[in-house]
């Protein structure tokens, strides 16, 4: 049933419900079909609308489609992770910022309605739409992670800073894109015995360790990576 998943303010006025039946409607349509796929005559009918309502409320298919790309992520995501760390000392901020995004990832795993698919969709083959997601929702979080991580490390140069922060957001990722992988390479009891907080914490040991440590590693290049190591040889 497609009224499953959707939210509607029961005080909503006309034009807020229609709004909103067609954010609904379309992100049934762009999860299941694709961005090519979905149509807005489609659309428009599968939320009991007529075709000037989404030009009224969206202007076109792309503004329609971003603008639901951006309503599934905060409905995947209803509060942000900065927030909570905004005001602590960077360390224990870093700390909190790691386990609330750690925790909505691995929410994720619970919801599998068509905002979870349409974003799973988006971040594999992502579109025009990831550029509105990361100006409206995503930037400002990623904005504060680095700024926690410059206070940990202020000598940090940008490609430097951009790695830990890549890293960061990356580990928390990897228990829901490569969650399934991972339970068959460890068994699935061994997976699931890794928990929030043991993994939040695991995380942010990590990249503490990785700014407390000032020493620059050498960088390999290939050809020296093809070099024997005198291991087990003669």
């Amino acid at each position: 049933m497609h009224d499953s998943n959707r939210v509607i303010e029961p005080n909503a006025g006309p034009a807020e419900s229609t709004r909103a039946r067609l954010l609904e409607a379309a992100g049934e349509e762009f999860s299941s079909l694709g961005y090519e796929g979905a149509t807005i005559r489609s659309i428009a009918l599968r939320a009991g609308a007529n075709l000037a309502a989404v030009n009224y409320h969206f202007g076109d298919k792309e503004s329609l489609y971003e603008q639901v790309v951006i309503h599934a992520h905060r409905m995947l995501v209803p509060h942000e992770p900065h927030e909570e760390a905004v005001g602590m000392p960077p360390r224990e901020g870093l700390r909190v910022w790691i386990r609330s995004m750690l925790g909505q990832v691995l929410g994720m795993q619970a919801q599998r309605g068509w905002q979870h698919e349409l974003i799973l969709r988006e971040m594999m083959r992502p579109t025009r739409a990831s550029a509105a997601l990361v100006r409206e929702v995503i930037g400002p979080r990623f904005g504060c992670l680095r700024l926690m991580i410059l206070a940990i490390r202020p000598d940090l140069d940008d490609r430097s800073l951009n790695a830990f922060c890549f890293s960061v957001v990356g580990q928390c990722l990897f228990y829901r894109t490569a969650g399934a992988l991972a339970s068959h390479l460890v068994g699935e009891a061994a997976f699931h015995a890794l928990d929030l907080d043991f993994l939040a914490a695991h995380i942010c040991d990590l990249i503490l360790a990785g700014l407390g440590n000032r020493l620059a590693l050498p960088v390999l290049s290939l050809s020296q990576m093809d070099q024997p190591t005198g291991l087990g040889g003669a």
